[in-house]
């Protein structure tokens, strides 16, 4: 059991605006800029962020934007890709 997996299960409780918050600090933006991409106030958003940074243990809202990010994109590929194993044995 590690820390990483313990991580990636809390990436699971996070609600899709901690989610939709995260992912636009992936992109760079301030509080002020996601408040007003996502029709909410600059605290609001820093409450959404820190919660999200609380849920998956993360040091800081960038480290939190970072595991969500590797979280999505492991979702998003195939465990295997097509040719790989083959190539592989070749």
């Amino acid at each position: 059991y590690s820390l990483a997996s313990a991580k990636g299960g809390a990436v699971e409780r996070l609600t899709e605006r901690q989610k939709d918050c995260l992912r636009l600090v992936a992109q760079g933006y301030t509080s002020k800029e996601i408040g007003r991409a996502l029709d909410l106030s600059p605290s609001t958003v820093d409450n959404h962020i820190l919660a999200a940074v609380q849920a998956t243990g993360s040091l800081n809202r960038g480290d939190a934007a970072r595991l969500l990010a590797r979280s999505e994109t492991r979702q998003n590929l195939p465990r295997e890709l097509p040719g790989v194993a083959e190539a592989a044995e070749s």
